[in-house]
């Protein structure tokens, strides 16, 4: 009888654990973001969020989608068809410009990191020098309002400047063959490659140079943050701790990157972009932590897209970011 009743108590044991298990799992709000682009240095924070578990303990059940440049991930967060994206801010708001119900929640590259990067013996030092020279830039790429900015920044002559369009997958090549003296991209795109070549390169950043615009941005449709504000709150508050957590450890970082995506760059390549490029980008002088730039930052690029896209509306660049959805405390800067 004894027996009977002690299996009767592990069954029923059983099932309520399951049950238990269960109704977890059904309580855990579905969520999916959309990369910039491949899993990589600049979505470190995430993915490393995710595999410390930061996510799943916020009750977030969390799919990672690849994206193909910050345009279309837009697009996507436009549409409804993602929850959260990795963009760049100038082109999130360069859609939500035109009507598109989009809207920057965090900040997580507070400016971009693109700049003109030339070999170290070309004589480019400072924007002036650019003059004279041959740069390269991509057709429709998100840095050219970057470069125009700095151009006006620096009063610099445009006309002097032979600018060429070409695609950003030829840039290595274009600057290791020295068929042009300058490229725009981000370090990691073309420095650490080519160091790896044995070919040393330098940038003038743009965000040093008159144009410090705001980055990399989590971004959201205005609906869908007033329809679960709990939810987004708890994501970003997570993913700040997941870019925190890549400035304490950037090899651990790394790690979980090419563990979770093995077509992912190598381990090597992940911890020298992120130690000595990335990490830095993730805050600017006077910021107040992740995800919280200075005011500045705002203002600067208010100016700047104003130029390039036209008036921003009666609100301005206020109208196209909101920190509703950030942590009271926000992680404190590198």
């Amino acid at each position: 009888m004894g027996n009977v009743k002690n299996r009767y108590r592990t069954a029923v044991a059983g099932i309520v654990l399951t049950f238990a298990m269960s109704s977890d799992a059904m309580s855990a709000d579905d969520l999916k973001v959309t990369l910039n682009w491949l899993p990589g240095q600049a979505s470190a924070g995430i993915i490393y969020a995710d595999a410390l578990g930061y996510y799943r303990d916020a009750g977030i059940n969390l799919t990672i989608e690849p994206g193909k440049g910050s345009g279309t991930t837009s697009q996507l967060v436009a549409a409804g068809n993602t929850d959260v994206g990795l963009a760049n801010g100038p082109s999130a708001i360069s859609i939500a410009v035109k009507g598109a119900p989009v809207k920057i929640i965090a900040p997580i590259y507070q400016a971009a990191q693109w700049g003109m990067i030339s070999l170290k013996d070309t004589p480019i030092r400072t924007p002036k020098d650019l003059e004279g020279k041959t740069v390269a830039i991509p057709p429709g790429g998100a840095d050219i309002p970057l470069f125009e900015a700095m151009v006006t920044a620096n009063n610099l002559d445009k006309s002097k400047i032979n600018i060429v369009s070409a695609d950003a997958a030829t840039y290595i090549s274009l600057l290791a063959e020295k068929k042009v003296d300058a490229v725009s991209e981000a370090p990691t795109e073309v420095i650490v490659p080519l160091a790896e070549q044995g070919v040393e390169a330098k940038i003038l950043y743009y965000k040093d140079n008159g144009a410090p615009l705001v980055g990399l941005s989590l971004i959201a449709r205005e609906d869908k943050l007033k329809e679960n504000p709990d939810l987004y709150k708890m994501f970003v508050e997570a993913t700040l701790k997941g870019y925190a957590a890549v400035a304490k450890d950037p090899s651990a970082a790394a790690e979980a990157i090419v563990k979770a995506y093995p077509d992912a760059e190598s381990k090597k390549r992940l911890v020298e972009g992120l130690t000595k490029y990335e990490v830095s980008g993730y805050c600017m002088e006077g910021a107040n932590g992740l995800g919280r730039p200075p005011e500045q930052l705002w203002k600067v690029t208010e100016t700047v897209l104003s130029s390039n896209l036209g008036s921003l509306g009666d609100q301005g660049i206020k109208g196209y970011y909101t920190e509703d959805y950030l942590p009271s405390e926000v992680p404190s800067c590198p």
